[in-house]
């Protein structure tokens, strides 16, 4: 059974720096040499701010809150789902931004497998706001999925 009571939890707030380098390595893993992101003012490439939570953090929380170790389990493997970015009136990442984000997981759900397993679903939501002004930037939608084969562990409970 999926730990439902984790929809609706707030994964707290983390402020990020955008920093010039991270920028640069990333837009280079993703083989985009294009020297835009090599500035002091550089624009973040379009998937970045989801790893924001993960690589230039300042706090905790956010959406790398979610309780992976809780997830884990004999048969059950942990798979990047979908994401999305929704960029506010224009208004894009650049390296120098002081961000703060805050993060909830926005839902919780299972479907069933016709071989007797199922997939669980948890659903993270974090909305990127410059530090200075309070104005949205970017907000992210993030699916972790949970592949669990049939007799799977269960997720071990919240403390």
């Amino acid at each position: 059974m999926a730990l439902f009571e984790l929809e609706g939890r707030d994964l707290g707030a983390q402020k990020v720096v955008v920093e010039r380098g991270p920028v640069k390595v990333f837009a280079e893993a993703l083989l985009d040499t294009d020297a835009v992101y090599s500035g002091d003012a550089a624009p973040v490439p379009p998937t970045f701010p989801f790893v924001m939570p993960y690589w230039g953090s300042m706090g905790q929380g956010g959406a790398a809150g979610l309780p992976i170790e809780n997830l884990r389990g004999k048969g059950r493997a942990i798979l990047h789902g979908e994401q999305e970015f929704v960029f506010f009136d224009g208004r894009w990442p650049h390296v120098g931004d002081v961000l703060v984000g805050r993060g909830t997981v926005s839902d919780v759900y299972e479907k069933e497998k016709s071989d007797g397993g199922k997939l669980e679903f948890y659903v993270t939501e974090t909305t990127w706001s410059s530090e200075a002004t309070g104005e949205p930037v970017c907000a992210t939608k993030f699916t972790l999925a949970i592949n669990c084969k049939p007799g799977a562990d269960e997720p071990k409970p919240l403390s």
